[in-house]
């Protein structure tokens, strides 16, 4: 009897542990493809400002994010007449194993410097929130900082056919890297890592040390394309 009693109350703990062991993650509900963190690094927090080991410059595919929700025909980014490639999602100081955000700093972000930025990220609500995630933790001033993302973003040579696509680019991940490493010179084969939605291309990322230099990447920064192929959405209509 006492054996009997043991085990109807094993199964019934059973019973009420598998559904707990089911239940998935919760998710962030409505987050834009260009504010997910960076890969799989995981976020160590508000950290000090200017301490960290490298940077991702993190290249978002404008088509592409502007196909995945619909937009107001006046946003900046992708309302009509808006025709955008590749735009700069951000700069992101990152440590070897994870990356600082929102660290404390004395530094403010001025409307004269979002004027700026604005023709390579056409978001007041992109750069502020890239300000405040990442910008705070390089330990410069918002100018500064953005001088830094225009000065690297201006050194870059987006390859020929990426510039302008009126018609789907279909490639593969190893001919992406290669054709931004034959148009770019200084950059490494391990300093560059593409982000994917399904077969869609949908980023861009390349690690750099402190003074701007390629560097490898780290394991946390690393490719998730598994489609054999990857397509470029066309830039959009006139």
């Amino acid at each position: 009897m006492l054996l009997r009693r043991l085990v109807v109350r094993v199964s019934l703990l059973s019973l009420l542990l598998v559904p707990l062991a089911g239940c998935p993650k919760s998710q962030p509900l409505d987050v834009p493809p260009q504010q997910q963190d960076p890969d799989d690094a995981p976020s160590l927090g508000s950290g000090q400002s200017g301490s960290f080991d490298y940077y991702v410059l993190a290249l978002s595919w404008s088509p592409q994010f502007c196909n995945s929700r619909k937009f107001s025909p006046n946003d900046p980014q992708c309302g009509e007449g808006r025709r955008y490639g590749f735009i700069v999602h951000g700069l992101w100081p990152q440590y070897e194993k994870g990356y600082p955000e929102s660290c404390a700093t004395s530094f403010q972000l001025a409307p004269q410097t979002v004027e700026k930025v604005l023709p390579m990220m056409p978001s007041q609500k992109l750069i502020e929130h890239e300000w405040q995630k990442h910008g705070t933790c390089s330990g410069l001033s918002a100018e500064q900082y953005f001088s830094q993302v225009e000065s690297v973003f201006a050194g870059l040579v987006i390859p020929e056919p990426y510039r302008q696509p009126t018609a789907p680019v279909v490639t593969s991940l190893l001919d992406l890297k290669q054709r931004f490493l034959e148009a770019n010179p200084r950059l490494l084969p391990d300093s560059i890592t593409a982000q994917c939605s399904g077969a869609y291309l949908r980023e861009v990322r390349i690690c750099l040390r402190k003074d701007l230099s390629p560097m490898p990447c780290s394991r946390f920064v690393h490719d998730a394309c598994r489609a054999p192929e990857l397509q470029l959405k066309p830039l959009r209509m006139p």
